[in-house]
């Protein structure tokens, strides 16, 4: 189906959840999101039963974008491309922002939808969805499409797995100068570690 965003909003009910934000790169911050479960869009698209994973892709469009722009001298392949296991997809906590600290999501930060999975680093969190497809086959992320030897498809937050350049033990909070420990799934381990059951944590990364 197409649908507006203005349209496709009409159908949920809009509320604000405050989520941990990690980053790969070893930074934290808690923000306010605005949107609706990722459950509730599943349900309203009605998947087939085939579905094993959902697939997501940012707008393309090279004015609107710079990078793209450049091409074979981008930063990274475009259309960015994230995706998700459905029993991820449909955990209680993934989140669809169209809004950040109670206003509408400005461009820098994902406008006009977003995906946010606050158990996964950052990269996960998918920003600009023009297309979201429901498929049986594990999606090739954007960023493990661009070096597999440091990026898997998971991504979840992990302090016992470092980066191949960087331990992942600590993180920064913006604002503050001294390190915390990061903490397994980002802290929301009661609500997501019984997905990963059974999987050995450093090689599905």
């Amino acid at each position: 189906m197409k649908i507006q965003l203005d349209d496709l909003v009409k159908n949920f009910s809009i509320e604000e959840r405050i989520y941990r934000f990690r980053c790969v790169e070893g930074w934290s911050m808690v923000v306010p999101w605005n949107g609706f479960s990722l459950l509730s869009l599943i349900k309203f698209a009605k998947p087939l039963s085939s579905a094993k994973y959902i697939r997501f892709e940012t707008k393309y469009d090279e004015e609107m974008f710079p990078d793209q722009s450049r091409g074979v001298f981008a930063s990274i392949d475009y259309p960015y491309v994230e995706g998700l296991r459905m029993d991820e997809a449909m955990n209680e906590l993934s989140f669809m922002a169209t809004g950040l600290y109670g206003s509408t999501l400005p461009n820098q930060n994902g406008a006009p939808l977003r995906l946010v999975v606050p158990w996964k680093y950052g990269f996960k969190s998918i920003k600009s969805i023009s297309k979201i497809s429901f498929v049986d086959k594990e999606p090739l992320n954007t960023w493990q499409r661009s070096n597999k030897k440091e990026y898997g498809f998971f991504a979840n937050v992990n302090p016992n797995v470092d980066h191949p350049r960087w331990s992942q033990k600590r993180e920064r909070v913006l604002g503050k100068f001294l390190k915390q420990k990061t903490l397994m799934y980002n802290g929301y381990e009661k609500e997501v570690a019984h997905m990963y059951t059974g999987m050995d944590l450093r090689k599905f990364i």
